[in-house]
């Protein structure tokens, strides 16, 4: 890993270094069967899976964030430390739940009690004075690390919100074949595990998300007129301000609002071939053929995904950088395709 050399005073500022160690295992295993055979027909049923967990056994520097961004302060969020798991997602927490804003205000982050905070329509905990209003906006959860007696001294809002790790992958493949008709489909499976959706949380910025478009939401009554009197107007039926979205972008850095779900299911190919008679295939002119086959091959024929983004098997930025994995970063889809097969043989 590249190591920063604090006490150099000039020359290089980083170096390469063996300075940790991972710690991994993975379980395998694999089914075949033959489900039917016959001189006229066959068929074959596979199925493989996998699981893989590691941990950072060892580490000679101290803990840090790294990762998709080496080179974007605000956009490391896999964090390594001695002990810990390789790829959870460290960043941001949102108040969505009372025990959050019990913890937060015991930070001493937030002032007043739990009742001065309100649940709103999206389940995320604001202030009562900025409920329905143009200055509604949502508000991060912060633990405490360090104790004075009952008084926190020191807090943090960098927690663990999510791990890339699946549960576990299996791989589905049947071969059928009838006379001279074949069949070959190969699905994938991935359970569990999160994405970090960069490529939804950018647009916020700019307020292009989709959820910018408050248009389903109830309309409201009061008349929009400047000044107006009634400061809920327009947002007492549950439309936020733009703002409040715009908090969401937390000037790049990982949180919670990006960390979705990352299972799904994927018929990566189905083939249908046909082998065309001897006698059909020496009727073709050119060459003194013997077989001939003909086939229609699709790729990425079907997904299914509780994913928000165009793809779920995603592998984000930085090639070859190991810690840029599942993350979404305007990671152009798989293709669908189709290919038509001609194959003649001597």
């Amino acid at each position: 890993m590249k190591i920063d050399l604090s006490a150099a005073a000039g020359g290089y500022q980083k170096q390469w270094q063996n300075a940790g160690a991972l710690k991994g295992h993975t379980h395998e295993a694999a089914f075949s069967a033959v489900l039917l055979s016959k001189a006229d027909y066959f068929w074959r049923f596979n199925v493989t899976g996998d699981r893989t967990r590691q941990k950072i056994s060892d580490l000679k520097v101290g803990a840090f964030l790294i990762g998709p961004f080496e080179t974007s302060e605000n956009a490391q969020f896999f964090k390594i430390a001695k002990g810990a798991p390789f790829g959870v997602i460290y960043g941001d927490r949102w108040i969505k739940s009372e025990a959050q804003l019990s913890e937060t205000i015991a930070a001493g982050r937030l002032t007043g009690t739990v009742a001065d905070y309100t649940k709103n329509e999206e389940g995320f905990y604001v202030r009562n004075t900025q409920y329905h209003r143009a200055t509604e906006v949502p508000l991060k959860a912060y633990i405490c690390t360090a104790t004075t007696g009952s008084t926190c001294t020191a807090s943090t809002s960098t927690v663990q919100i999510g791990d890339v790790n699946p549960d576990f992958t299996l791989g589905f493949n049947t071969t059928a074949q009838w006379k001279g008709a074949s069949l070959n489909a190969t699905l994938s499976w991935v359970k569990g595990g999160n994405i970090y959706n960069y490529t939804r949380q950018w647009p916020f910025n700019e307020l292009r998300d989709k959820v910018i478009d408050q248009s389903g939401k109830p309309a409201t009554s009061c008349a929009v007129t400047w000044p107006t009197t009634d400061p809920t107007c327009p947002y007492a039926t549950g439309k936020k301000p733009t703002a409040y979205y715009s908090s969401f972008y937390n000037n790049f850095a990982g949180n919670d609002y990006f960390v979705e779900k990352g299972s799904y299911a994927r018929l990566r190919e189905l083939a249908l071939n046909y082998a065309l008679p001897t006698k059909w295939a020496a009727r073709i002119p050119a060459a003194d053929f013997r077989t001939a086959r003909i086939g229609l091959v699709g790729r990425n024929l079907w997904t299914n995904t509780k994913y928000t983004g165009y793809d779920p098997d995603v592998t984000a930025p930085g090639g070859g950088n190991p810690f840029a994995y599942r993350v979404d970063y305007f990671t152009y889809p798989a293709y669908r395709t189709f290919t038509a097969m001609l194959e003649l043989g001597f």
